[in-house]
């Protein structure tokens, strides 16, 4: 599969999971809106094929949780935002579609 769509197969799994999370604090709620936001700004990217290689590093992904309890908490999503991250980092190093 072309490295572009499985990139953007994963965030988007990531994006969809999001949609489902019931978050109780406001705060940490409106934080997880600006994140799935970056995920969208992502996958708008990939679809266009408009998105840089990744040279070995991840884009960020788990960083942009780990400091909210309530969100890293969620299992699935942690796992679904680790694979996405390393799936960039080891399988992006070149995108040879470009």
């Amino acid at each position: 599969m072309n490295k572009y769509k499985e990139l953007e197969k994963k965030l988007k799994k990531i994006s969809m999971h999001i949609d489902k999370m019931n978050i109780k604090n406001e705060y940490v709620f409106r934080h997880l809106i600006k994140y799935k936001g970056y995920i969208d700004r992502l996958i708008y990217a990939i679809h266009n094929e408009n998105i840089n290689d990744s040279h070995g590093a991840g884009l960020g992904l788990i960083q942009g949780i780990s400091d909210y309890d309530e969100i890293c908490s969620d299992e699935k999503l942690l796992e679904l935002v680790a694979d996405a991250d390393q799936y960039y980092a080891n399988e992006c190093i070149i995108f040879d579609d470009k």
